[in-house]
């Protein structure tokens, strides 16, 4: 496990939404992630048009918005068969979006020997407490969710602290594309700043939003371009303001990105609003 798996992993402290016992066959969608663990028995998972088979020591991560369900066989109302759902709410990883987990809208993982005994002893102290509702109730429901959620990560992920690494980098450098693009002067100097490799940065924001850093400054710029020329800002203004110096090199990316000119598009734009 990497340094950067070792220190504190959450920027916000997790909570607890809610807890269930038994199988959700309904297909459904929550707004923030969920665990399942399988504690006893065998069943069926359904999300994205398929099924997965799970089996007692299944531990199962969802993303927020994920259409899902899950099915457990014979006995899911017994002794013989269990399977806890755990809501997370407030969840804000290092490296991640709010309320993510793990980059993918879902990972089936199976847990075994002391993991997989914590696991279950976590879930059934939470329940406990829940039902109880005893002083700092609420305290050790967040304290144990906690313990669960760093065990589900331990085993979803091979090295959790490249993922959060990797996307603590992307994410720190598309907040400073956003609240900076139009001072920019250049690529290079944000990767001096925000001490990242060139062509690392390309790739991650390749991976992340199918188009080179380059291109997502230019993104940016052009569409605050869209909303000031519409404001009536004079073509020279707003090409200054976008952080363009040359104005017939704005009016030509400009084309180029939407197919006519500025002033075309401010003429097309009120015609619009006058219809």
């Amino acid at each position: 496990m990497s340094t950067e798996s070792k220190k504190n992993i959450f920027r916000h402290r997790p909570t607890l939404a809610y807890v269930t016992v038994g199988a959700e066959k309904t297909p459904h969608t929550h707004e923030h992630p969920e665990l399942i663990f399988v504690g006893q028995g065998s069943g069926k998972f359904t999300v994205e048009n398929h099924e997965y088979p799970i089996k007692t020591g299944d531990l199962i991560i969802v993303s927020k918005g994920t259409l899902h369900s899950d099915y457990m066989f014979a006995g899911e109302n017994s002794g013989e068969s269990s399977i806890v759902h755990m809501g997370i709410a407030e969840v804000l990883l290092s490296g991640m979006r709010k309320n993510d987990l793990i980059p993918d809208p879902f990972c089936i993982v199976n847990i075994e020997g002391n993991d997989c005994d914590l696991l279950r002893s976590c879930l059934n102290a939470i329940m406990s407490e829940r039902l109880n509702g005893e002083l700092c109730s609420k305290k050790m429901e967040d304290d144990l969710s906690e313990v669960v959620i760093i065990t589900a990560l331990r085993h979803a992920v091979v090295d959790i602290g490249k993922l959060l690494m990797k996307n603590k980098q992307f994410y720190e450098a598309k907040e400073y594309f956003d609240n900076n693009y139009m001072t920019i002067n250049n690529i290079e100097e944000v990767c001096e700043l925000l001490k990242i490799n060139k062509y690392y940065l390309t790739h991650i924001f390749k991976e992340k939003l199918s188009m080179p850093p380059v291109r997502y400054l230019q993104y940016k710029r052009l569409e605050k371009a869209k909303s000031l020329i519409l404001t009536g800002v004079p073509i020279k203004e707003v090409a200054e303001r976008c952080g363009y110096s040359d104005t017939c090199y704005f009016c030509k990316v400009f084309k180029k990105y939407l197919g006519m000119s500025p002033l075309k598009y401010r003429q097309s734009q009120l015609g619009k609003r006058r219809k």
